[in-house]
This record gives structure tokens, C-alpha cells and sequence, in this order.
């Protein structure tokens, strides 16, 4: 389940490895609600999906090099994408960020995050909105139920 952020005054971690799995699936159970993002993400087998892009993350962040592959690969056959569907990515991802997480590396995956989406959007010849990320319209997103912070401060 999803709240805003400010429903709870929760001490928030920061994002570590333990993180990445209920940090993602938060996020794409909200992209899964998104009517705009939705149709992209129902033919995946989340299950699947989601450790494998919680590898993708940690060598990111991590430096971890568990993610061997080609994550432009499958958006460069993804129909009909545009700037705003980077735009509205990059708005949860901060979102769900912002309302589970805090510290220096989950900074640092916002950061990472937009530097992904502009690149992918370059290799789509796509022009990337000039209007995010000034002025973004999702309030942070508290991740509950299995990944909200435990007793001990981490996603549980």
C-alpha cells in the first residue's frame, strides 16, 4: 500500500542494497497504477523483472557489477514513447524515493535516475521536457506493508 509522505513522520533510511527490491517494487506497483506508464510495464513478469533491475541499480549505485545487459535494448522497440513518459518515470521515481528514503545515495539514484532518462531519451531522438525537474507535481509516495522502514530504520 501507498501513502504521501507527510501521513507519516517516519525516520527515513537510506537507500542501500537491502533497499533496491522493495524500493522497486514500490515504484512500479505505482508506474502499474499510472495509466500513462501502465501499458508498458503489464506484459512484464514483475517477479522477474524487478531483480533484475534491482542488479541494474546496484552497479549503479554500488558499483556492484551484478547487471550484465543492455537496459536501452528493450526501450528502443517500446512504441509510441515520448518526453513525458520520461518525465512522468522520473516524477514517481523521485516520489517514491522521496517518500521511503533519504541520504546522500538515495540522492544520488534521483540523480542517476534523471541521467539515465535523458540519456535514453537522446538515443530516442527524443527532446527531453525543459519543465521537470522545476516544478514536479507528485508528493513523495511512503512505501508500507514489507518495505516500509522497520524497527531497525531499513525497509523491512
Amino acid at each position: 500500500m501507498l501513502m504521501h509522505a507527510e501521513e507519516s513522520e517516519a525516520v527515513r533510511p537510506d537507500v542501500d542494497e537491502d533497499a533496491l527490491e522493495p524500493l522497486l517494487t514500490a515504484f512500479y506497483d505505482a508506474m502499474g497504477a499510472d495509466a500513462m506508464l501502465a501499458p508498458y510495464f503489464a506484459p512484464l513478469d514483475m517477479a522477474a523483472h524487478i531483480p533484475r533491475i534491482a542488479d541494474f541499480w546496484s552497479t549503479l549505485l554500488f558499483q556492484s557489477g551484478r547487471y550484465q545487459g543492455n537496459a536501452f535494448r528493450p526501450h528502443a522497440t517500446m512504441p509510441g514513447l515520448t518526453a513525458a513518459h520520461f518525465t512522468r518515470w522520473l516524477r514517481t521515481l523521485d516520489a517514491v524515493v522521496d517518500g521511503g528514503w533519504a541520504g546522500p545515495v538515495a540522492e544520488r539514484m534521483k540523480a542517476l535516475g534523471h541521467r539515465v532518462a535523458y540519456s535514453m531519451q537522446l538515443r530516442l531522438h527524443l527532446t527531453p521536457e525543459a519543465a521537470y525537474p522545476a516544478e514536479p507535481d507528485v508528493a513523495p509516495i511512503r512505501v508500507l506493508a514489507g518495505a516500509a522502514p522497520g524497527a531497525n530504520g531499513r525497509p523491512a
